[in-house]
C-alpha cells in the first residue's frame, strides 16, 4: 500500500460530516473518490471540501442506497479501488457490499447486518453464551401482551433498526407498552431500508453508576483489524435522567481497572459473536451491577466519539478509520492528555417552541474549553421528542475531570435555552 491508494468514501448523513472528515483522510491518502447520497443532504459542502483539498478521484452524487454500490463498483472499473470507507450508520450495510464484491478489506454483509439488528444481536449474544436479558421479537401489535407476559415488566422496547436510543423507551405496564410500539411506528427514521420489528427486553441494570453522576453502563470504542480487535478506550455515560435518552459521555473512563478488564472482554466477546472482522466498533455494556453485559454491538465508533479523541489525545481518529479501510494496521492511542466531556441536552416531554437561547458563537467565544457547540433549533423553533431527542449537543476539553465537568455545567446553564408550551403560546 502507498501515499496513493486509491479510497472511497461513501457520505450522506450521520458520524462525522463528510467535508470535516476529508482534511483529515488528506493525510492518509490524496487518492479519494466520494460517492455522496443525496437524498438526506445535497452534497455541495462535501463537493467543497474535496475540491479544495485537490484530491485525485472522482466526486459522485446517487440518489437514495440503491445507487451507492453501482456508482461504488462504477469507480472501480475505472481505477483500482483499494478501500471504502463510510462514517455514517445508515451506510455501513452497503460499505459492506462494496467490499465484499471488490474482496477488500471490511466486515462480512450479514455481520453488519446483524449489528444493524437489535433482533439479530439478541439471538447472537445467546448463541455465543454471553449474559442477555429475557427478551422477544416482535412483529405486530397483536403480539405485544404475549410478549411481555414472558418478559415481565418493567421493560424496555426498542426497534429493531435504529441509532442513538431513538424510540427507546422504558415501559410499565400493557398500557405503556402499546403506547410506545405507536410511537415507534410514528416515529421518522433516517433509515431507508425498513425493518417493522422491535425487541422487548428485561431492564439490564443501567441507572446507578460508579460514580454519582454516571449511568451503569458505558461504551467500549474499538478497531478491528483482519479479527483482531484493539481497545482504544472506554467512556463513562452520564445518568439517564429522561428514561432511556442518551445524556453524554466521558472520555477517559474514571473506572477502576479490575471492572475496567472485564467491560473490555466482554466488548470483545460481542463484536466476535455479530461477526464484525475489519473496522471500527462502539460496543455498549451494562455495568450497574457489577456483571458486564453486552447491551449492543455498532459496526462504527460512537457519534461524538471522533471528536472526543481527538480533544483527549490529539489523535485523528476520522484518519485511523480510513487507514484501517486501506488494511493499514492503526498503533494504539497515545494516553490521554485531557478529560472530553460531551453532554447532550435532553429535550423534555411535551410540544415546545424555543423563545429564547444564547448564540454559539457567543458561547464559543466566553468559555475557551468548549470545544464545539451543536444546537438542534434556532429561536421560534418547534421542539417535540417526536422531532429529535435533544435540543443541543457540546464538547469540553479541559486538563482534568473535575474541571471538566464544572465547565460542562457551567456552559449548560449558559445556554440560555427558554421553552415555551406551545399551547401557551397558542
Amino acid at each position: 500500500m502507498t501515499a496513493e491508494d486509491h479510497l472511497v468514501l461513501l457520505s450522506g448523513i450521520g458520524g462525522p460530516a463528510a467535508a470535516g472528515a476529508l482534511p483529515q483522510i488528506a493525510a492518509v491518502t490524496r487518492a479519494v473518490s466520494v460517492v455522496h447520497v443525496r437524498a438526506w443532504t445535497p452534497g455541495d459542502a462535501v463537493r467543497a471540501a474535496w475540491d479544495e483539498h485537490g484530491f485525485t478521484g472522482e466526486f459522485v452524487e446517487v440518489d437514495d442506497l440503491d445507487g451507492v454500490r453501482d456508482a461504488a463498483l462504477a469507480l472501480a472499473g475505472r481505477r483500482p479501488v483499494h478501500g471504502v470507507v463510510t462514517y455514517s450508520e445508515l451506510l455501513l450495510r452497503p460499505q459492506a457490499e462494496i467490499t465484499e464484491v471488490l474482496h477488500l478489506p471490511g466486515n462480512p454483509v450479514a455481520a453488519v447486518a446483524c449489528a444493524q439488528s437489535k433482533a439479530l444481536q439478541r439471538a447472537a449474544f445467546v448463541a455465543a453464551g454471553l449474559p442477555s436479558p429475557r427478551h422477544e421479537v416482535i412483529t405486530r401489535a397483536t403480539e405485544l401482551d404475549a410478549a411481555a407476559a414472558r418478559v415481565g415488566f418493567p421493560a424496555v422496547l426498542k426497534p429493531s433498526l435504529g441509532a442513538g436510543s431513538v424510540g427507546v423507551r422504558t415501559v410499565r405496564s400493557s398500557p405503556e407498552l402499546h403506547a410506545a410500539w405507536d410511537r415507534i411506528a410514528e416515529q421518522p427514521t433516517a433509515f431507508l431500508q425498513h425493518d417493522p420489528s422491535a425487541v422487548l427486553e428485561a431492564r439490564l441494570p443501567v441507572d446507578d453508576g460508579h460514580e454519582p453522576d454516571l449511568a451503569g453502563y458505558c461504551s467500549v470504542e474499538g478497531l478491528v483489524h483482519d479479527g483482531t480487535v484493539t481497545t482504544l478506550g472506554i467512556s463513562d455515560r452520564l445518568r439517564l435522567q429522561h428514561d432511556c435518552v442518551e445524556e453524554g459521555l466521558v472520555l477517559p473512563s474514571s473506572m477502576g481497572s479490575d471492572l475496567a478488564a472485564r467491560v473490555v472482554a466482554c466488548a470483545e466477546r460481542a463484536i466476535r459473536a455479530v461477526g464484525l472482522r475489519h473496522g471500527a466498533t462502539h460496543v455498549e455494556i451494562a455495568t450497574g451491577d457489577g456483571d458486564p453485559r453486552p447491551i449492543e454491538v455498532n459496526a462504527r465508533v460512537g457519534g461524538p466519539v471522533c471528536s472526543m479523541v481527538a480533544a483527549a489525545t490529539g489523535r485523528s481518529l476520522v484518519a485511523d478509520i480510513a487507514a484501517l479501510a486501506l488494511g493499514r494496521r492503526v498503533p494504539p492511542l497515545p494516553p490521554p492528555h485531557a478529560t472530553a466531556w460531551f453532554r447532550f441536552v435532553p429535550v423534555p416531554e411535551g410540544d415546545w417552541r424555543i423563545a429564547a437561547q444564547t448564540p454559539a458563537a457567543e458561547l464559543l467565544t466566553r468559555f475557551p474549553q468548549l470545544v464545539y457547540l451543536r444546537p438542534r433549533f434556532e429561536v421560534g423553533g418547534h421542539v417535540t421528542l417526536a422531532r429529535t431527542q435533544h435540543l443541543a449537543s457540546f464538547l469540553v476539553a479541559a486538563p482534568d475531570r473535575a474541571t471538566a465537568a464544572a465547565t460542562a455545567a457551567e456552559v449548560e446553564r449558559a445556554l440560555g435555552i427558554d421553552l415555551q408550551p406551545v399551547a401557551a403560546l397558542r
